[in-house]
């Protein structure tokens, strides 16, 4: 059977396309703009919910993309009229505001109605080949089964290891993963089959151009996320050795999220705080060090790539796909047992020995520091934005519906 043509792509769910503090939000983001660089005309619709713990307007996300926002046009049969649009990397995205920014108080039926007869509307339209989505939320798998029915093929692109049934892949034609350690845990926990292509980076939007590293950088401190970890790490280099700085970026959680780990911090001085920032290369460019320890099972672990990609050393664990996404590149260390995404106990400074030594030696070894630097560029060839596009655009084609 001849491939079809890619010609149009629409991305739809009830997560957000512009999150920040999502990077399940990003890489959705980079692929449509990759297929939009590639002749494929793409669209985006989702509703104003976010991954940030605390609620947030559509205008905080929008206002930094300084973007032209225009209020689209009215539909019959459709009760809210405060649906926005705006052009974003070539992808014409459409945002319906909600009362919440949290996923888990979308619940409003008639949020839900309006949300979902928008996306009917806008396939009916648009008459996407492909629908790309993710999210288990009921809303969710409306949405794919209203695009099934309209005769879309629907690739399901999963970014964690959180659903539990074959159910939430009802209404897909196709399922992605990022990894292969992701594909290898929903074969043998739901036999479910999937592709593996990896998440895309886009240099433009996340490597530095001009670098000044200054600091050993946290992004996104939860507790899921390693923030005990971190403390314990920041707690040691404190009085091991003050000169060397922390960054504490926020992501979903503030940058005082380290006040929840059982160790009193108050008395530190080499701590740092930046807010979230749209532009991701502002933190990488003042990057030296980076730490991943997370302590949840990463599908892929974006930041550690975008590290890489920036030529830095990163320090992680090895929950996940970790050590799949570093390769030969970085270091990897096993937190303790006891050390569970929800644990405000911090892990002892001989459990955090070994991230303190790799800190220092990275340092005070301007050699050994350039040797990584170097290797974790080398690894960052895997994720060249035109093999993944390529990879991208031949499994879409291959999914997509006749025109």
């Amino acid at each position: 059977m001849a491939l079809v043509s890619l010609k149009r792509l629409l991305f739809a769910s009830i997560h957000g396309y512009v999150d920040p503090s999502s990077g399940a939000a990003w890489a959705s983001r980079d692929v449509l703009e990759l297929m939009a660089a590639r002749g494929v005309e793409c669209r985006a619709i989702t509703p104003g919910l976010l991954s940030y713990e605390r609620e947030t307007s559509a205008e905080e996300i929008l206002k930094p993309l300084g973007v032209p926002i225009r209020k689209a046009a009215l539909m019959a049969g459709i009760d809210s009229a405060d649906a926005l649009e705006f052009d974003l990397g070539g992808v014409g995205v459409t945002l319906v505001p909600t009362a919440s920014s949290r996923a888990e108080r979308f619940d409003d039926p008639v949020e839900i109605k309006d949300f979902l007869g928008r996306t009917a509307r806008l396939i009916d339209e648009f008459r996407p080949q492909v629908l790309l989505t993710y999210g288990g939320h009921p809303a969710n798998l409306a949405l794919m089964k209203l695009a099934r029915e309209r005769d879309v093929s629907v690739v399901f692109h999963l970014h964690n290891l959180a659903y539990p049934s074959r159910s939430t892949f009802e209404h897909a034609t196709a399922v992605l993963v990022p990894s292969e350690y992701c594909r290898r845990h929903y074969l043998q926990k739901l036999s479910l089959e999937s592709t593996v292509i990896p998440s895309p980076l886009i240099p433009e939007r996340m490597v530095a151009p001009v670098r000044d590293p200054r600091y050993v950088t946290f992004i996104n401190p939860q507790l899921s996320k390693g923030a005990a970890v971190v403390a314990r790490i920041a707690f040691e280099l404190h009085h091991r050795r003050p000169e060397i700085p922390l960054l504490i970026v926020e992501g979903r959680g503030a940058a005082d999220a380290l006040t929840t780990v059982r160790l009193d911090l108050s008395e530190l001085r080499n701590l740092n705080r930046l807010p979230n920032l749209p532009n991701p290369r502002a933190i990488y460019r003042l990057t030296r060090v980076l730490l991943v320890p997370s302590l949840v099972r990463e599908t892929f672990g974006r930041v550690a790539a975008e590290g890489l990609a920036n030529g830095i050393p990163v320090l992680a664990s090895d929950r996940g796909a970790l050590p799949e996404t570093l390769g030969d590149a970085g270091f990897v260390f096993t937190p303790p047992d006891r050390c569970t995404p929800n644990s405000v106990e911090p892990p002892t400074a001989h459990e955090v020995a070994p991230w303190v030594a790799t800190i220092e030696r990275l340092w005070d070894d301007p050699s050994w520091e350039t040797a990584h630097q170097e290797r974790a560029r080398l690894e960052s060839r895997r994720w060249d934005p035109d093999f993944v596009a390529d990879q991208y655009l031949s499994f879409f084609t291959a999914h997509g519906r006749r025109d």
